[in-house]
C-alpha cells in the first residue's frame, strides 16, 4: 500500500461502495412500501434455480475484492511470500504488508457477515452486517493509528486525519444495529455512514497526491518514505534532516483544512443523491406517501413543531419489515 497505487485502490473501493449504500440507503427509505408480501429482496438467478439477493451479492463482491488485495500484499513479488518470520536474521518480516493484510482480512469478514446476515435471518439477530462493517473498520483504523512510527509531521498528519474518519463511521456502524427497528434514526445514521465512507474513500486519494504525487513536487520536504520493510529510505537534499518538518508547516496546516472540505463536499454529494433519488421516485409514482405532498399534507396545511417529520426522531419509531 505505501505507494500511490497503494492508496488510489483502496480509496476507489470505498467511494465505489459508499455511493452504493447512499442510493441503496436513499432508496429504501423513501420508495413506497410493497403491498402484499415482501421477498426481502429475494430474487432468483440461473433461470429460476438459485435464490440470490443483492446482499448476499454484496457480500461476494467484497470477498472476492479482499482476496485479491490479500494475495498482493502476501504473495506479490517483493512481498513477504506468506512468511512472517525470517529464519535467517530471527526478526518478523514485512510488517507494513502484514498490517495491510490484516485490514482487509477483516472487510472479508465483514462481507461474509453479509451473507450469514441474509442466508441465516431467522437464526441470528438483526444488523449482524451492521456489526461486521464496524468491526472491519475499527480495525482498520486501529492499525492506522499505530501505523506511524518514524513518520515525518505531514505523513503522520494524513494518517490521523483517515483515523477521525474511519473511527467515527466504525461507531455509527455499530449504533445502526441498536436501532434496527427505529426507522428515522436508522436513515439518519447510515446517512451518515455513507458519507464517512465516501470521504474515507476521497481522503485516501488525497493521501496518494500528498505523499506519493506523480510526477509532481512533493508535498512532504522530508521525503520520508518507507520502503517495504518499513524503513526510511533517505531525505530531501535540498532540507537538512532537522529543518524539513518546519519547511512542511505551511503544506500541514492546508492539510488540515483540505480535510474538512472533503467532509463538506462529500456531504453535499450524498445530499445531491437524496435529491435525485427523490425526484427519480416522484416521477415514477413509486414515492413513500408520507413524502409525497410535503408537510403541508401531513398536518393539515400547517407546519408546526408535531409535524410527523419533525418528531420522527423523538418517538420509538415504526418496525422496518425489510430489516
Amino acid at each position: 500500500m505505501a505507494s500511490w497505487g497503494g492508496h488510489t485502490l483502496p480509496g476507489t473501493f470505498f467511494i465505489i461502495f459508499g455511493i452504493f449504500y447512499a442510493f441503496k440507503f436513499t432508496r429504501s427509505y423513501l420508495k413506497r412500501p410493497r403491498t402484499g408480501q415482501r421477498n426481502n429482496g429475494l430474487f432468483y438467478c440461473c433461470k429460476g434455480k438459485i435464490p440470490c439477493s443483492g446482499m448476499v451479492i454484496e457480500g461476494v463482491v467484497k470477498v472476492v475484492f479482499v482476496s485479491i488485495g490479500i494475495l498482493v500484499e502476501l504473495f506479490y513479488p517483493g512481498a513477504p511470500m506468506g512468511r512472517l518470520h525470517d529464519s535467517a536474521s530471527g526478526n518478523f518480516t514485512h510488517p507494513m504488508n502484514w498490517q495491510h493484510a490484516t485490514m482487509y482480512f477483516f472487510f472479508g469478514l465483514s462481507g461474509i457477515t453479509d451473507i450469514i446476515a441474509f442466508e441465516a435471518k431467522h437464526v441470528v439477530p438483526p444488523g449482524l452486517d451492521r456489526i461486521g462493517g464496524a468491526l472491519a473498520l475499527f480495525i482498520e483504523g486501529y492499525l492506522f493509528f499505530f501505523h506511524l512510527h518514524g513518520r515525518s509531521h505531514i505523513d503522520t498528519r494524513v494518517h490521523i486525519l483517515l483515523v477521525l474518519t474511519v473511527w467515527p463511521s466504525a461507531l455509527i456502524a455499530f449504533a445502526e444495529c441498536l436501532v434496527m427497528n427505529r426507522r428515522n434514526i436508522l436513515h439518519i445514521l447510515e446517512m451518515m455512514h455513507t458519507t464517512l465512507l465516501i470521504a474515507q474513500g476521497t481522503w485516501f486519494w488525497q493521501a496518494a497526491y500528498i505523499l506519493y504525487p506523480p510526477g509532481a513536487q512533493p508535498w512532504d520536504p522530508c521525503m520520508m518514505h518507507e520502503n517495504d520493510t518499513g524503513h526510511v529510505d533517505g531525505h530531501s537534499d535540498s532540507i537538512p534532516e532537522g529543518d524539513c518538518n518546519e519547511a512542511g508547516e505551511m503544506n500541514l496546516m492546508f492539510i488540515t483544512l483540505f480535510w474538512s472540505w472533503h467532509i463538506a463536499a462529500c456531504f453535499t454529494f450524498v445530499g445531491l443523491i437524496y435529491f435525485l433519488m427523490y425526484k427519480f421516485l416522484k416521477i415514477r409514482g413509486q414515492l413513500d406517501p408520507r413524502f409525497s405532498s410535503g408537510y403541508e399534507h401531513m398536518n393539515g396545511g400547517k407546519i408546526t413543531s408535531s409535524t410527523p417529520l419533525n418528531t420522527g426522531l423523538l418517538s420509538n419509531g415504526e418496525e422496518d419489515d425489510e430489516l
